[in-house]
């Protein structure tokens, strides 16, 4: 029989969590896309490329949605596979919310504006940026929080009667 850890309840709510992150970071892409490319023919948002942006957002959707999903898959059944492969997507996940988290940094910081006078769309393309920044570093929290519990479950398995091999118990005199 398979062997059982015990993982911390709360995961799978960081994995809803991460699910709706990844939702939230694609809609933003999408905005993005409309407002930068299609409705402001902007090229560059600061120094960063606008579509380095809008693909980063729309690319790294289903990382975050696949991790999401694998996470609260491992707290369902916590058994060895599932906990290996929730901690290998959080993994990829948090490195390229580190990655974004330093991009949009960048971009945030020196996106500005041309002009001298009030324009929405540059209001409302920083305000893009920003809540992509915050969805961003959320994830990279949610996500490292996710695999400190997973590699702690993966340390300490349950004990339990059905798991119990020859190496794992000891012959008392």
């Amino acid at each position: 029989m398979a062997r059982r850890y015990s993982l911390r309840l709360e995961t799978r709510a960081l994995g809803a969590v991460q699910i709706l992150l990844s939702l939230i970071h694609c809609a933003l892409g999408v905005l993005c896309d409309r407002l930068f490319v299609r409705e402001e023919k902007t090229q560059n948002a600061g120094v960063v490329p606008v579509l380095v942006i809008v693909v980063y957002s729309l690319s790294t959707a289903p990382f975050f949605l696949t991790s999401g999903s694998m996470s609260v898959s491992a707290e369902k059944k916590p058994i060895r596979y599932k906990l290996i492969s929730a901690s290998v997507m959080n993994i990829f996940s948090a490195c390229l919310s580190a990655l974004g988290t330093i991009m949009l940094c960048i971009a945030c910081f020196s996106f500005s504006s041309e002009k001298n006078e009030y324009v929405w769309s540059h209001l409302a393309g920083s305000m893009l940026l920003q809540y992509l920044l915050f969805s961003t570093i959320s994830e990279l929290l949610v996500t490292s929080i996710t695999i400190v519990w997973i590699v702690r479950a993966l340390h300490h398995p349950e004990t339990g009667e059905e798991s119990y091999s020859l190496s794992e118990s000891t012959i008392s005199s």
